[in-house]
This record gives C-alpha cells, structure tokens and sequence, in this order.
C-alpha cells in the first residue's frame, strides 16, 4: 500500500512538471522545486524525459532506449512530449526559432555547431556530452544560439 501511495505520488508530480533535479542529484532523482518551471505541458514531458535518462551512455548516433548521443537526445525528449523534432543538431538549427539567450526559458534548446542540450532552469542543461561522461546534468554552457521549440 505505502509502495502504490508512494508510486502514485511520484506519477502525479512528475505529470504536473513540478519537480526538478537537486544541484547534485544522483541520476533520477528529483526534488520539488523547480525555480524556472514552463508551463507548456509538451515541455515539461520533454524535461522530465531528459532527466530520466541522465546516467545513460553516450553513443554516436544514438537515439535510446539504451545510450543517446546529443541530438538523438533531444529529439527523443521533445518526441516524448508529443513534438517531431529533426535527427540531427545541424537540422535541429535550421528548423527552430531562435530566442535571444536573456529568453532562455526551460526545454529552449541549446546549440553549438555538431552539439545540442535541453536547457532545464535554473542554470543548468541536460545533454548527452561525450563518451566518457554519457547524458548528464550540468551548468549551462553559453551557447552559440538557443532554440526555442513550441512557441510561448
């Protein structure tokens, strides 16, 4: 009972996208406080989905269950929030709106040339970084350009 309790209380939070990663989470866990919460619904799926996979491997051409690479990453993510996005970073980048990074808002997609992460809030980023660290959860790195992905 205390199990199902616990379980169903996990599923609402995280339907509602009102949690988020601590500073210094283990991977997968969330606490309850998410300073910079979006309220498009399809975003907060695509962050939730990119924090669940924090911990993951990183590999080229990935696009999971089981490793990512960066732009396999994001489109999985925002997939999950019910948005096709492109394959790849290049493609992600002449499909999307840019945003002036002052605007940078949670799901916004950060973008270097051959490089992609999903900003989070509170300045950090969730992207699948290299090989050696796999998906992780980071200080936002300044990007070349931020996309945004659903108009708000």
């Amino acid at each position: 009972m205390v199990r199902r309790v616990a379980l169903t209380l996990l599923l609402a939070i995280a339907a509602l996208g009102c949690s988020s990663p601590s500073t210094r989470s283990a991977p997968g866990a969330w606490t309850a406080s998410w300073p910079e919460l979006t309220a498009d619904p399809r975003a907060s799926a695509a962050l939730g989905f990119a924090h669940a996979q924090v911990g993951k491997r990183y590999c080229w051409g990935g696009t999971g269950p089981d490793c990512f690479d960066c732009s396999g990453l994001v489109q999985a993510a925002w997939r999950s929030g019910g948005v096709k996005l492109p394959r790849t970073s290049a493609a992600q980048g002449r499909a999307l709106v840019d945003v002036p990074f002052e605007r940078m808002q949670p799901g916004d997609i950060l973008w270097w040339r051959n490089h992609v992460g999903l900003y989070i809030g509170n300045g950090e980023m969730i992207d699948a970084y290299h090989s050696r660290a796999g998906v992780v959860r980071r200080p936002v790195a300044v990007p070349q350009r931020v996309l945004r992905v659903v108009p708000r």
